[in-house]
């Protein structure tokens, strides 16, 4: 008896002294980018924010040539006028995009679009050829982040949204705190109590994006129909998302799409662990 009340005794006095390790996040604030505060904890650089876009750039029918890919033409292409290329938040900007790319492929003259979404150097958009997941069909659709081994003229140099879990970074922001391309990622959903594994592949002006497959692994599907009933991959997730990166942990990028993705699954949560596991991660995104 008295042993079992000693044991027991042990054993809460050990939950106490384990759930006080991550009653608080030991981080400090290194940057408030557009009223996104980022913070350094230990080795890792981490935020938060209500949202997570969707991106499937690199998904091979992401910009289809006839325009019912999981992108709009127009996510990717913006109408220059005076010199300066219109884009969001330009009053008539998607009006404008739609007529300047419609002239466009009319007369080939693509010198009045800012193409920005796919490969454009082959006298304008760079349209998959025979090897390519989609000849004929689909734009090549480029990622910041290329895979090894490959020709850049194909698209399968770039890494894939759809089979592929990565989140986007502004370029500016991730070199100042030294995160490179390739670097893994832990993304947490408090709602679901989900965490999936990334790595930084994309650059963009935003925080709070990410592939069609890191959609997927935080349990919310982002490819929908859309009013005229193509698929899209538009349903972005409302609510919080708290994505932790870890700086020079870099699964190695390869051909091998479904060795990648076990590899960043497995650097993801050994980096996570070291970290602190998932109970700090939780406590971090209050």
């Amino acid at each position: 008896m008295t042993k079992g009340i000693a044991l027991a005794g042990f054993i809460v006095a050990t939950a106490v002294a384990t759930s006080s390790v991550a009653a608080e996040c030991p981080r400090k604030l290194v940057l408030d980018y557009k009223g996104v505060q980022v913070w350094r904890s230990g080795p890792a650089i981490g935020f938060a924010r209500s949202g997570l876009a969707v991106d499937a750039d690199g998904a091979p029918n992401s910009y289809r040539v006839d325009g019912d890919g999981l992108s709009y033409t127009c996510d990717g292409v913006a109408a220059i006028r005076n010199g300066v290329a219109l884009t969001p938040p330009h009053v008539g900007w998607q009006k404008a995009c739609v007529e300047a790319w419609t002239i466009a492929q009319q007369t080939k003259d693509y010198s009045k679009v800012s193409i920005f979404g796919f490969k454009h150097d082959c006298s304008g958009p760079c349209i998959q050829k025979q090897g390519d997941p989609l000849p004929g069909q689909a734009y090549i659709t480029t990622t910041s982040l290329s895979v090894p081994g490959t020709s850049p003229n194909t698209q399968r140099h770039y890494v894939n949204a759809s089979e592929i879990p990565y989140i986007v970074l502004p370029g500016r922001m991730a070199r100042q705190l030294k995160i490179n391309y390739g670097d893994v990622a832990a993304v947490y959903r408090p709602k679901t109590d989900t965490v999936a594994y990334g790595v930084y592949a994309d650059a963009g002006p935003a925080l709070g994006e990410g592939s069609v497959k890191l959609h997927q692994d935080l349990k919310s599907d982002p490819i929908r129909p859309d009013h005229d009933g193509v698929k899209r991959a538009k349903a972005g997730i409302e609510d919080r998302i708290v994505t932790v990166v870890f700086p020079w942990k870099r699964p190695r990028a390869s051909k091998d799409t479904a060795a990648w993705y076990r590899q960043i699954r497995e650097i993801g949560s050994q980096s996570l662990r070291e970290w602190g596991g998932e109970d700090m991660l939780r406590v971090c995104a209050k």
